[in-house]
């Protein structure tokens, strides 16, 4: 019985959380569209060529001319002239939202263009695998360490690089990550240089199906890994 009524008021916590988030959501939604209802007003006050500097307040043909028929007709001018204050108020509102979205999307190809070259520049090497290993992305630090051509084919693996069982240590890391959704570290050789031991830290990676690694030099020569 108490466990059905911590149940029960559990529920209707998390029910009254919800609404209350909904209602938030709902409330800036609101407050938005007044903002931008309340500058669009402003603009159109202060007059047509303010309005003309963002591209607002034109009306197309057909609009106009159905108002002026209206307004040639003393029994509706008033309500023409109210519509086309309000079709200016909108149109002026549209355009004030495509010139935020405009913006946004600026701010953020640069910011994109920004953390994909923080990325592609890094001293360490960097290497982006989904979850079976299978390469995504690799930086500058990643070609000269390892090899992996910047624009390696489709289908190539971070394994086909390691010596064998290295890459049994890489599959056992990177099923640790996905089990443990949390970091994991394993110390590889490469097949070309079984000599020169390397440090793999694993992270989860930007997407669900992907882990970030960061590859080094372990400085550990007598790494317990035999490179055959």
């Amino acid at each position: 019985m108490r466990v059905a009524q911590r149940s029960m008021g559990l529920s209707a916590t998390l029910g009254i959380k919800v609404a209350t988030m909904t209602t938030q959501k709902e409330r800036a939604r609101a407050e938005s569209r007044d903002q931008l209802r309340e500058k669009a007003e402003k603009l159109i006050r202060e007059g047509a060529a303010v309005a003309s500097d963002i591209g607002g307040g034109h009306l197309g043909v057909e609009a106009l001319e159905l108002l002026y028929r209206r307004a040639s007709n003393p029994e509706f001018a008033a309500d023409a002239l109210k519509l086309l204050h309000e079709l200016q108020t909108h149109q002026v509102e549209l355009d004030l939202l495509v010139e935020q979205i405009l913006a946004s999307e600026r701010e953020a190809t640069a910011e994109l263009v920004y953390y994909r070259a923080l990325f592609r520049n890094a001293p360490t090497a960097c290497v982006v695998v989904d979850r079976g290993g299978q390469l995504m992305d690799s930086n500058l630090a990643a070609a000269t360490l390892l090899g992996i051509p910047l624009d390696h084919a489709e289908g190539q693996t971070l394994a086909q690089y390691l010596a064998p069982l290295s890459r049994k240590a890489l599959a056992s890391m990177l099923h640790r990550v996905e089990t443990m959704s949390s970091g994991a570290t394993c110390l590889v050789r490469l097949a070309d240089r079984p000599e020169y031991p390397l440090s793999i830290n694993a992270r989860v990676g930007p997407t669900d199906d992907s882990v970030m690694l960061a590859i080094s030099h372990s400085g550990d020569a007598d790494a317990n890994i035999n490179p055959f």
